[in-house]
C-alpha cells in the first residue's frame, strides 16, 4: 500500500474515511474476527508498528523512563511522547479504561501455540511467527 499524505486528502474525505475504519473495527464481534481482519488489513510492518506502541505502554505503566523504552525496543522519544499521551491524554474514564486494557493484557500468559495457526493461515505474516518463537 503506498503512503498517503495526510494533508492532501480533503477534511470531509478524510472524515468519511477514518468513521468507516472505525464502523467496521465497532461492528467486529469477536477476537477471531479482529485478528483475521487486521491480519487481513495490516502488512506485518504495520502490524508491528501498531504493536510496538502496545510494547511501550505496558513498559510506560511498569514505571520504566523513556532512555530505558528507547534503548530496550529501539523507538524515538516521540513514539514514546505520543504512546504516554494516548494512555494518560484522553479523559480520565479514558485513560483508565486503557490502563485497564494494557494491564490486562500485561497478566495474560500468552503461548506460542495461540498465535500458530492464524500466521500459518497467512504465509505473508510468517514474520511475525518468527518474532513471536
Amino acid at each position: 500500500m503506498s503512503k498517503v499524505r495526510y494533508d492532501d486528502i480533503n477534511k470531509r474525505d478524510k472524515y468519511q474515511a477514518i468513521g468507516d475504519f472505525y464502523e467496521i473495527i465497532s461492528n467486529l464481534n469477536s477476537k477471531k474476527e479482529s485478528i483475521d481482519f487486521f491480519i487481513g488489513l495490516l502488512t506485518p510492518s504495520e502490524a508491528l508498528m501498531l504493536a510496538r506502541r502496545i510494547q511501550i505502554g505496558k513498559r510506560i505503566l511498569e514505571g520504566k523512563k523513556y532512555d530505558e523504552i528507547r534503548k530496550e525496543l529501539k523507538v524515538g522519544f516521540s513514539t514514546i511522547t505520543k504512546t504516554e499521551n494516548w494512555i494518560h491524554g484522553g479523559s480520565d474514564k479514558y485513560s483508565k479504561w486503557i490502563e485497564e486494557c494494557l494491564r490486562k493484557n500485561m497478566k495474560k500468559k500468552k503461548t506460542k501455540e495461540h498465535f500458530k495457526g492464524l500466521l500459518d493461515k497467512y504465509p505473508e505474516h510468517r514474520i511475525l511467527k518468527n518474532i513471536l518463537n
